[in-house]
């Protein structure tokens, strides 16, 4: 009798299980968050009316491998006296720049520096430097490897007047884009974990009436 002839087992594809896929999706975005990517929420009315309270945004962490920020830019960093706690200003001079703010009006080597079209006062009162350096600054020179970061709301914002420069290592990322948007409420989450964000995102969604503000969302950030 003829020998049959045994057929070779089909390999079936391998397909990784649903737990596997879930870790390999969590280890890619912990990849992109640690190196390209960073969801950020405002906290604060630091940069009012160009950015809100409740606005989440989406940041890219390469531009400024490559370059510096540069004046007029918004910037996400870390604070340089607060570790851990991420701030975002606009960018308003570089190092060897020489800042100084005279009765609220904001100069750059010896020249006005234009308004951001968004940026506001919201305190009529001008107090002299011996008071605060809100209203008068300085003169003062951008040291190397730093740059002098500004709030749009002028007057409701703790920012290089009042800490001093912000040293380069300190950026961590350029704001893109809104991906989301909700009014604070009455009673707003605090946002000090990452899960803060989702918690807060949840409630404005069941909330009645609707706290979502769709016409900010997907707005370049500028």
């Amino acid at each position: 009798m003829a020998k049959q002839k045994h057929k070779p087992k089909e390999e079936k594809p391998y397909r990784p299980s649903g737990f596997e896929t879930l870790i390999i999706a969590l280890a890619i975005a912990l990849i992109l968050r640690a190196t390209v990517i960073q969801a950020f929420n405002i906290p604060s009315g630091s940069m009012e009316d160009t950015l809100l309270v409740g606005d989440f945004l989406l940041g890219e962490k390469i531009t400024f491998r490559f370059r510096n920020p540069r004046p007029g830019e918004i910037v996400i960093f870390e604070h340089p006296r607060v570790k851990g706690r991420e701030l975002i200003k606009r960018c308003v001079a570089v190092a060897g720049d020489t800042v100084e703010v005279v009765n609220k009006v904001l100069y750059v080597n010896g020249k006005k520096f234009p308004d951001p079209p968004k940026s506001k006062h919201i305190d009529p009162n001008i107090y002299p430097r011996q008071y605060t350096p809100r209203d008068n600054f300085g003169p003062f020179v951008v040291p190397p490897n730093c740059i002098f970061m500004m709030g749009d709301n002028r007057d409701n914002s703790e920012d290089s007047r009042f800490w001093g420069a912000l040293p380069l290592k300190n950026v961590k990322a350029r704001p893109l884009f809104l991906y989301f948007s909700i009014s604070p409420g009455p009673h707003p989450v605090q946002v000090r974990r990452n899960i803060d964000i989702y918690i807060s995102l949840l409630k404005s969604l069941f909330h009645f009436p609707p706290l979502v503000r769709p016409m900010r969302i997907g707005m370049i950030i500028k």
